[in-house]
């Protein structure tokens, strides 16, 4: 009898160290090991075999089609996502612009990309030209050494910008208010000079805390919150609506202040 309770004890001392053993490992909700295969490799969710993808670069940039430009302005910036489409890092070696008046801000030579990232950079047009022009990424991966990623660029060159289109046809045409001599909330905008100084970069007088427009910001301006009419004070714009403006001359004024809110 005393000897099959030691052995019991044994046993029972074997199977807790055998626990504790897994417990201390990489993944104690696995302490065993069963979500790896036998070989000792990984497993994923599903259970099938875990295969490493070489890292691999894709490019994205935001379309130019609405972005008028008058020759020679600028600058104004749009955005560009650089995305590893693998599991495995990649690295940005070489960046070559074809055009000197065009650039790219936020990733550098040498700067690592892990697996499954993205990051935001910006395309910046130091001026509007109608020549087109490309971008090139030269990286490496485990598998993909020296590989080149690309996109092109054509602006739309003539006699409008984008501000002038965002004024002319939409605070011109809608929003009377700011036409008087007062200016509903402080604000005038007889004429497009006048409006450009009283909105980019200015405080907002219902909400002090952000700018009528700040630019590169969209989300963060208050004449854009005004114009959907979310998180504001008073009314929505234009004060005489509905109707108000439509998503396509929203989205216009969004983009505007998304490169940069240039005049």
């Amino acid at each position: 009898m005393m000897k099959s309770m030691k052995i019991i004890r044994n046993k029972l001392f074997l199977v807790i160290a055998l626990i504790l053993l897994g417990c201390s490992g990489e993944n104690w909700r696995d302490p065993l090991g069963i979500s790896s295969s036998g070989d000792g490799s990984k497993l994923n969710p599903d259970g099938t075999p875990y295969v490493p993808a070489p890292g691999h670069l894709s490019l994205s940039i935001t379309s130019l089609d609405d972005i008028p430009v008058i020759a020679g302005s600028g600058p104004f910036s749009v955005s560009l996502i650089l995305k590893n489409t693998g599991t495995e890092p990649l690295t940005i070696k070489e960046i070559n612009s074809s055009e000197s008046w065009m650039s790219v801000d936020g990733v550098v030579s040498g700067q690592e990309i892990k697996g499954i990232d993205t990051i935001e950079t910006w395309v910046t047009f130091i001026a509007g030209y109608s020549d087109d022009a490309s971008i090139s990424f030269v990286w490496n991966s485990l598998d993909n050494p020296d590989s080149t990623e690309s996109f092109s660029v054509s602006l739309d060159v003539g006699d409008e910008s984008t501000w002038d289109i965002v004024y002319n046809e939409i605070f011109d045409k809608t929003c009377s208010c700011h036409f008087t001599s007062s200016g509903a909330g402080e604000l005038k905008m007889s004429n497009q000079e006048l409006a450009y100084d009283n909105i980019v970069d200015i405080a907002a007088y219902e909400v002090p805390e952000l700018k009528r427009i700040d630019p590169g910001y969209p989300d963060r301006s208050y004449l854009v919150k005004k114009l959907v009419g979310v998180d504001i004070e008073g009314d929505r714009m234009p004060r005489d609506g509905p109707p108000f403006l439509s998503d396509r001359r929203i989205e216009q004024v969004r983009l505007w202040v998304q490169i940069g809110a240039p005049e």
